[in-house]
């Protein structure tokens, strides 16, 4: 292959390629049918995007055709360039009726001919001979292999298409090993790249593999694109990528397309390529309406079809992978019917996975005569996903259900109806079927996931109707009245001790993404309408509205929009601080790439000024990007972003350097994947304070200063976890060293023996790993939200001082009571609000009101993940509190004394607690007094706060020498924090905690010399390394944190101190984390040892990798490679 590809350089390199120009080219790009979920297989709008960047080149003209053909095939008469860009197999529009004959008519007299992504698959038998000669190759099934990866394209051809292009890389579906011409004749690779071994080893997107002739082939150069000279004069190319279509907005990506259109018509392509720029809003127009059912038939906003809705005639059980055989029998009696629709439905909690089959359908005469249903034409067949199809599934693949081969069926995917016309004359008295979930959902990571319902009509569903009289919109099974507000409570569990309220429903709000409470208790909310695919439903933008109760009844009364822009589509959080007069609002917004600040400078709850407070970070319309701010019990302000967060810019556009002198960015350097943040309310003093997190949505703090926050796995893993956040830690996402995932070392240990899903987790935020903080709690599958800690007392106590989080997955809100274990945590799991009847329950962020109550933000929707959203009509806030407590109370503060700002810091609601901060702060000396008696009492998440402020006064070391001695360890854990926060001599703070008898304090120790160059700072750090037990791997990793950029200097004293004695559970621990070159030749020792376990001998051998290349590194290598002999 690679030969290939250098000779295809020297060729072009000494052909001049001659274009007509004496006639404008004409191109036909023929766009598929809407398929897959949202942003995969845009056909329409890559298409059109393509053609804008095409008008008013010279000599070239572009039309786009939708829905998978022309709509006049006479528009083929000037045609010099066909390109297809649709679903292929089967399915693919040049095998349809007669257009294999029209397009080969056209290719015969020379019209350049193109297929792009899917389109470049035929089935071999239908034109697997006309696609190798009309483009030279094709995908072919079983031979071919479509992993999603991201190669790197480096060399090019010199070339008409490569004009101008530049190196690029984007993650798509790129198919490869193609079914070329023989002796690759005439073809000339476009983009080639390696594919590593773990790509070739799967598994790819269907069917899983890995194939071995793709295997046996690591090491080779892949083709990609393709171009080739016909024999007729006609030319071809394929393009294998174009699954995801943002792609189109990589500029090099984009270019090498446009270059091949101009190219294939035989129009003169510029000397540096086609050039074109386009704007976020111009990439995500046009996008089709996907995923997007709703319960038309009941809204008020729109009319049901007249008359009563049919009844099923059959409704299945819901089906799940716990169904036995994946399937249910069904046998209905249809004596009398002229009409049969088959409907699945995605049992309400959203279409992921949904595949489904109708397994043997056949009709039965009165006389016992079967008739299979795959014989009949449909008179119609929709689906949310996919084709229905005959004898195939909702992918083209055959039929499989718990794994059995179909004999004859429909294959299909939620939401779906196929309706058929029954022949007058044929009597049939009952239909029986299986109806059963196919492989192609409960195969994939989600699988477990899958759910559907089957139902059996004589006449069509309202769901249906309604959908054909509104134009189009899919069909769906929800939206019967238990969809209604009045209803919401009724799907709804509530935790022990707890009741629950809707405070406030559709119209008022709608897909509220992220809510906060002030200290009058309004909620402030994102509204969020467009989102992704549905981006441009409201042409006005998204709105930050602002929701009261004026008469205390549990209920919002009044609703005002406090700001409404394009600028703010998509937020994903909200902070709210007034000023302590009360005329003026600070809110900052979180909404990538931007954050702002806007304010209200006259108290009417309208934004009046905007501005930047960050910039570049995240993408824009990226729920793994920036989310929301919240104030710290020390004054600052603590936020994160997820993994496509990237980097933070300030107001100006320029990266930060944060504290530790790095800038913020995540190029490995040392940050990676996501982070979590500390700055001061106006930007400065960024911090890093963890990173490598996969989808960290929403980052809180408490009263100690402890920060937590979920993490999402990569979907369907059953990773999803709960973080302690240790400060400066590294929490294990990607490979800390290559920036590599976790499925290679997880398919690799599978090799050896086989592992349980229980495991996976270890894996998959490398746990194994020196240098990666351990996890607090698995939860399993989910879609993780917003986080919360529960500081009130109104709740019962078991949620007291716990974390509140929201999981929109499995629609939850939870509470996870922790209890300190060593230096670390562990944690377990009580509900608090579950949708154990409305799976549309999809929490999306929960907050405490002054009063000690919760509210939960629910953005109600059909499904989650796919950056899908179904459900444009609803939104819900739920308030959460105790039986006898209905009325919504918020307490009045009293700023102006310092007794009444106490009493506001005192508060569970953070928005009342920053302005009683505020006031206290502002007051000085003069507020030392309450302070103090706010720190004897016996509160000590009231204390915590007091503290805070303690330490700023003018006494203030005072203070914390008191707190350093506090038989709290929380409290000293909190005094010692301050000392590091306000610079008041930690290293003396830490000297006097060295030996404490908590490993919580002593951790804390370890993180307060981090990169401190105090002579004392090596004995310190030796001392606490004598103190670690061996087993504790919060500790482990506290120290390990602490040692950085010291590593060489602080390893030496503890060897010292240790002498002989090192070789002991506790000291291999710290020879495992150690980063210097002493610690290489002690690694190597251990691995040598005979009475070293197999299991640890790995571990040491690993440990060796986070050593940088040294002499001392080589030497011990080479020693255990001879041993090794």
């Amino acid at each position: 292959m690679k030969k290939l590809f250098f000779l295809a350089l020297t060729l072009w390199s000494s052909v001049a390629v001659t274009v007509a120009a004496d006639k404008p080219r004409k191109l036909v790009l023929i766009a598929g049918r809407p398929s897959h979920p949202p942003l995969m297989h845009e056909f329409r709008a890559g298409s059109l995007l393509l053609e804008k960047c095409l008008k008013g080149v010279p000599g070239f003209t572009i039309e786009v055709h939708t829905n998978g053909w022309v709509r006049d095939e006479k528009t083929f008469a000037d045609a010099d360039a066909v390109v297809i860009y649709a679903d292929g197999g089967g399915g693919h529009p040049a095998v349809q009726g007669n257009h294999k004959e029209v397009l080969g008519a056209l290719i015969k007299r020379g019209v350049g001919f193109g297929a792009m992504h899917y389109g470049v698959e035929v089935v071999p038998a239908q034109a697997g001979a006309e696609f190798n000669d009309w483009i030279g190759g094709h995908y072919a099934k079983d031979i071919s292999c479509n992993p999603i990866w991201e190669p790197d394209y480096q060399k090019f051809p010199t070339h008409p298409i490569t004009r101008g292009v530049q190196p690029f890389k984007t993650k798509d579906e790129w198919y490869f090993n193609m079914s070329f011409r023989a002796g690759m004749q005439g073809i000339v690779p476009i983009l080639v790249a390696k594919p590593s071994d773990a790509v070739r080893d799967g598994p790819y997107v269907y069917p899983k593999g890995p194939y071995p002739h793709i295997q046996a082939a690591k090491g080779r150069d892949e083709i990609m694109m393709w171009a080739v000279e016909r024999s007729d004069g006609g030319r071809g190319f394929g393009f294998t990528g174009g699954h995801f279509h943002l792609n189109w907005g990589n500029d090099q990506q984009r270019k090498t397309i446009l270059n091949a259109f101009l190219w294939l018509a035989k129009a003169e392509v510029p000397t540096n390529g086609v050039e074109s720029k386009i704007t976020e809003a111009e990439l995500m127009a046009n996008l089709d309406p996907k995923n997007t059912p709703k319960p038309l038939a009941q809204k008020k906003a729109e009319a049901a079809p007249a008359g009563p809705a049919p009844k099923a005639a059959f409704t299945s059980a819901i089906i799940t992978k716990k169904t036995p055989g994946h399937a249910v029998d069904m046998d209905v009696d249809i004596t009398g019917w002229k009409e049969l629709h088959l409907f699945v439905n995605d049992a309400g909690d959203g279409f992921s996975c949904d595949w489904a089959n109708w397994v043997e359908p056949r009709l039965v005469a009165a006389d016992g005569k079967e008739t299979k249903l795959t014989e009949l034409k449909w008179t119609a067949a929709r689906a949310d996903f996919g084709d229905v199809r005959v004898g195939a599934n909702a992918g083209g693949k055959p039929l499989q259900v718990a794994g059995k081969s179909v004999a004859y069926g429909l294959g299909t995917h939620a939401n779906s109806v196929v309706s058929y016309a029954l022949p007058a004359d044929a009597k049939f008295t009952r239909f029986k079927a299986r109806g059963g979930l196919d492989n192609g959902g409960t195969d994939q990571n989600g699988g477990d996931g899958s759910s559907v319902q089957f139902q059996v009509f004589a006449s069509a569903p309202v769901q249906v109707a309604a959908a054909a009289a509104k134009g189009g919109a899919k069909p769906t099974a929800a939206g019967g009245p238990e969809r209604d507000a009045e209803n919401a409570l009724a799907g709804l569990d509530v935790g022990t001790g707890l009741k629950a309220q809707l405070f406030a429903s559709e119209p008022m709000l709608l897909s509220p993404s992220n809510v906060e409470v002030d200290h009058l208790g309004r909620i402030w909310i994102c509204e969020v309408m467009n989102y992704r695919g549905r981006n441009g439903s409201r042409p006005e933008g998204d709105r930050i509205v602002v929701l009261e109760d004026t008469d205390g009844d549990g209920k919002a009364d009044k609703q005002t929009v406090f700001y409404q822009g394009r600028d703010i589509d998509s937020a994903l959080g909200i902070c709210v601080l007034p000023s302590l007069d009360g005329k003026s609002t600070k809110v900052i917004v979180s909404c990538a790439p931007n954050v702002f600040i806007f304010t209200d400078e006259n108290g009417d709850l309208k934004s009046d000024k905007k501005e930047l407070l960050f910039t570049k970070v995240g993408n824009p319309q990226h729920d793994h990007s920036t989310h929301a701010f919240i104030f710290g019990p020390d004054g600052k302000l603590y936020w994160n972003f997820g993994n496509t967060g990237k980097g933070v810019s300030d107001k100006d556009g320029n990266p930060i350097v944060d504290l530790a002198g790095n800038t913020v960015t995540d190029k490995g350097q040392p940050y990676r994947q996501g982070m979590a943040f500390r700055c001061n309310p106006d930007g400065s003093q960024l911090e890093v304070l963890g990173h490598n997190f996969r989808n960290n949505y929403e980052v809180t703090v408490d009263s100690f200063g402890t920060l937590w926050q979920s993490d999402n796995d990569d979907d369907g893993n059953k990773s999803v976890r709960i973080n302690y956040v240790m400060e400066f830690g590294n929490f294990g996402y990607v490979d800390e060293l290559t920036g590599a995932g976790w499925g290679d070392g997880w398919k690799k240990a599978n090799a050896k023996a086989k592992l349980s899903d229980d495991e996976k987790p270890r894996f998959h935020w490398h746990l194994d790993d020196p240098g990666v903080v351990p996890t607090m709690l698995i939860t399993g599958q989910g879609s993780p939200t917003g986080i919360t800690v529960y500081e009130g007392d109104l709740l019962p106590a078991p949620f007291r001082g716990q974390v509140i989080h929201c999981d929109a997955g499995p629609n939850i809100v939870r509470a996870y009571p922790a209890k300190t274990a060593g230096a670390g945590y562990t944690a377990t799991i009580a509900p608090v609000l579950t949708g154990a009847r409305d799976k549309w329950f999809r929490p999306a962020d929960v907050c405490v009101a002054p009063d000690g109550s919760l509210i939960v933000a629910d953005w109600y929707d059909p499904g989650v993940g796919g950056h899908a959203m179904g459900d444009l009509t609803r939104g819900r806030v739920f308030r959460v509190t105790v039986p006898g407590a209905e009325k919504y109370t918020v307490p009045k503060l009293d700023l102006t004394t310092p007794a009444g700002a106490v009493a506001a810091l005192k508060s569970p609601n953070l928005t009342a607690r920053y302005l009683g901060y505020t006031a206290l702060k502002n007051s000085g000396a003069k507020a030392e007094a309450e302070l103090v008696k706010l720190f004897k009492s016996d509160n000590a998440r009231h204390r915590a706060r007091a503290l805070w402020l303690l330490a700023q006064l003018p006494g203030g070391k005072a203070h914390l020498a008191s707190a350093l001695k506090d038989t709290d360890a929380d409290i000293r854990i909190t005094a010692l924090r301050a000392a590091r926060r306000y610079n008041l001599d930690p290293l003396a703070a830490t000297t006097q905690l060295v030996s404490d008898s908590s490993p919580a304090v002593r951790r804390e120790c370890a993180i307060a010399l981090r990169h401190s160059k105090a002579s004392e700072a090596p004995a310190l750090w030796t001392k606490l390394a004598q103190a670690h037990d061996g087993q504790d791997r919060w500790y482990l990793e506290a120290l390990g944190i602490a040692a950085d950029r010291n590593e060489t200097a602080w390893f030496s004293a503890w060897q010292s101190a240790a002498g002989a004695n090192w070789n002991t559970p506790a000291g291999r621990d710290i020879i495992w984390r150690s980063r210097t070159p002493a610690a290489a030749p002690l690694l190597g020792k251990l691995v040598l040892d005979a009475k070293t376990s197999a299991e640890d001998k790995a571990r040491f051998l690993r440990a060796l990798d986070f050593i940088p290349k040294c002499k001392e590194k080589d030497d011990a290598l080479a020693a255990i490679a001879l041993g090794a002999l």
